[in-house]
């Protein structure tokens, strides 16, 4: 599991990183898509954490919205898309919840 979640932040980080015609130039609306395999003894604390993260990420600055997708054949599976005002409000936030310790307690 924790391998699937490395795997896919790397993807995530790569993509961000990568140059192509259909990229958000900063300062531009910016789509995340993040997948979450979660594990069947870590579900009960990760379902709450999906479930209200419209309303937790309310206050951070340039979030839009968020919506959660739920695998119906892999009830563990969860796909994230997150709208931001632009990348570097998202580059904000980000930093943020890992020199929080946030993320590494999502991971």
């Amino acid at each position: 599991m924790l391998k699937t979640i490395m795997l896919a932040l790397i993807a995530m980080l790569l993509a961000s990183c990568s140059r192509s015609g259909a990229e958000a130039v900063d300062g531009e609306e910016t789509y995340l898509i993040i997948v979450f395999h979660v594990a069947n003894d870590r579900l009960d604390d990760f379902l709450p954490i999906m479930t209200g993260i419209n309303e937790g990420m309310a206050g951070e600055e340039g979030f839009e919205s968020a919506v959660v997708y739920r695998n119906a054949d892999d009830p563990r599976l969860f796909t994230l898309i997150e709208k931001w005002e632009s990348r570097e409000l998202h580059r904000d936030h980000y930093d943020r919840i890992v020199e929080s310790g946030d993320w590494a307690n999502i991971l």
